[in-house]
């Protein structure tokens, strides 16, 4: 990944953050990384627990399609990582992508697991 990538997707993640925490949403954990995967953003908000992938592509319709099975089971993967490694099993987890286009429009889709939008 290139460095000018890598200030795209930071600049994304921090735009992503914001939005949430305007939302009432706390930051609890940002590129946290284990259970084979890598979360981008934790937040915490009364009993629940949020995990975000933050996706940046040209258009958003682009960013929400590449979070794709593989993805969407390594994320899983490290949210139970993080959960056992903290303890939080009794916080109820849901999983968010925020898709932001190249003219900084930001998209985002709650709860992708119940909704059915990925694995196609």
């Amino acid at each position: 990944m290139t460095a000018t990538a890598r200030s795209v997707g930071a600049a994304a993640e921090r735009r992503a953050a914001w939005h949430l925490r305007w939302r009432g949403w706390r930051i609890v954990a940002r590129n946290w990384i284990g259970g084979g995967g890598e979360l981008d953003i934790v937040a915490s908000r009364w009993r629940t627990l949020l995990v975000v992938e933050v996706r940046h592509r040209a258009e958003t319709a682009a960013a929400l399609a590449s979070v794709d099975r593989g993805k969407l089971d390594r994320t899983l993967a490290a949210a139970q990582a993080l959960i056992g490694a903290h303890k939080l099993q009794r916080y109820r987890v849901r999983i968010d992508v925020i898709a932001l286009d190249g003219h900084g429009r930001l998209l985002r889709r709650r709860d992708i697991l119940a909704g059915g939008t990925i694995g196609r």
